[in-house]
């Protein structure tokens, strides 16, 4: 059983769970820290962890919210309470004494590790507040943020961003805010009610097997033949962007005809079967037996960028907008001439494209290897 009086770290309070077998009429559980007196930590049936300063004042016992766990780290919050320690020894009551508010830049250092604790889109945060919302709502009172500002930020990256920024913007300003309503830092969330932007149709998100082939073409007319070589493997596979660039050929076993993807979107690792098309491509890369990266970048030590603008010229050289069909599309395409050459089912192709739909994984979840290979050599059937 978890004592109840122990020094508090980091790794020790994660540690704390609130016990199932509980009974009923017990609502919380409350820890202390044996380095500083009165430092004590409430676990809630909920799960919820807070941080409390109890104190005698007069003769009086009392109690002072200092924050939850981890929105506050260990080290913080027991700086800050030996100096309300301080001011109880000298006779003053903390809950008396003016506290410097919490700025939303504070506020989001903690967030910044929330997120990379539990998001795998850490990294669009990190580069949002950094580049952004700190210059514009960084100096705000956390308390003071109204739902004007917010408006304000938005109309201001109207001037830069498309309307999908804007709302990704909004997205992740509304996803900080609810947190620290749910961590009694605020009351309500600001952002509640602002109206996204109305954002631009959808471009086109496929290709036919005669455009694929135009597509490979292009491709292989393009200067930059790494990034066109990553799109060429993309539409072949049906792989996303991220698992193309970030391919290594660690990974990579042309023998098994198999590319393991150790990271992925649903977190788990998969496997991409690799068609006659897509071996050669990897054959022929001239990156084989050189280094880490399937598809480096100008610095050998890092994956290629982005091959957008490589994607826009070979849409140009066959005659279509640069902006007819995104990165992502290869991915669509991949499945729409999958299914529309009349040879595998939609059930065959969610399999090859390893879809996390519960919905869809179930009907195809049971088929072998055998059949996902056969699947995705069907593209390359389709476009010859």
């Amino acid at each position: 059983m978890q004592p109840t009086r122990f020094r508090f770290t980091t790794a020790a309070l994660e540690r704390l769970q609130f016990p199932k077998d509980a009974p009923p009429q017990l609502k919380g559980l409350e820890f202390s820290d044996i380095e500083c007196p009165g430092l004590k930590l409430s676990v809630s049936r909920t799960g919820k962890k807070t941080f409390w300063l109890r104190y005698t004042l007069h003769s009086t016992k009392q109690a002072l919210r200092l924050g939850t766990f981890p929105s506050l780290s260990v080290a913080d919050v027991r700086k800050n309470a030996w100096t309300l320690r301080t001011q109880v020894d000298q006779g003053q009551d903390p809950k008396q004494q003016t506290t410097t508010p919490v700025t939303f830049a504070d506020y989001a250092k903690d967030y910044l590790v929330f997120s990379q604790q539990t998001k795998r889109s850490y990294a669009d945060d990190a580069s949002k507040l950094k580049c952004w919302m700190l210059a514009a709502l960084g100096h705000y009172g956390l308390q003071d943020l109204k739902r004007k500002h917010v408006e304000a930020y938005l109309l201001g990256l109207r001037k830069t961003h498309s309307p999908a920024s804007v709302n990704r913007h909004l997205t992740l300003l509304s996803a900080m805010l609810k947190r620290a309503v749910w961590l009694e830092l605020l009351e309500r969330n600001p952002c509640t009610g602002v109206t996204r932007l109305k954002e631009a149709g959808p471009r086109q998100q496929t290709l036919s097997p005669q455009q694929a082939v135009q597509l490979l073409g292009a491709l292989a007319q393009e200067p930059n033949q790494t990034a066109a070589a990553a799109l060429a493997l993309i539409l072949y596979t049906g792989t996303r962007k991220q698992e193309c660039l970030q391919a290594r050929w660690e990974h990579v076993d042309l023998e098994r005809q198999v590319w393991t993807l150790p990271k992925t979107k649903s977190g788990k690792v998969q496997h991409v079967h690799l068609s006659k098309a897509a071996i050669e491509l990897l054959r022929n890369l001239p990156s084989k037996d050189k280094g880490a990266w399937l598809f480096p970048g100008q610095d050998p030590s890092k994956p290629l960028a982005d091959p957008r603008k490589v994607l826009a010229r070979a849409l140009q050289r066959m005659g279509m907008p640069a902006s007819a069909l995104c990165i992502h599309g290869l991915r669509h395409a991949h499945a729409s001439i999958m299914v529309g050459s009349g040879r595998r089912t939609l059930a065959e192709a969610q399999h090859a494209l390893r879809h996390a739909s519960s919905h869809t994984t179930q009907a195809y979840v049971h088929l072998s290897s055998q059949s996902a290979k056969a699947a995705v050599q069907s593209v390359d059937d389709a476009i010859e």
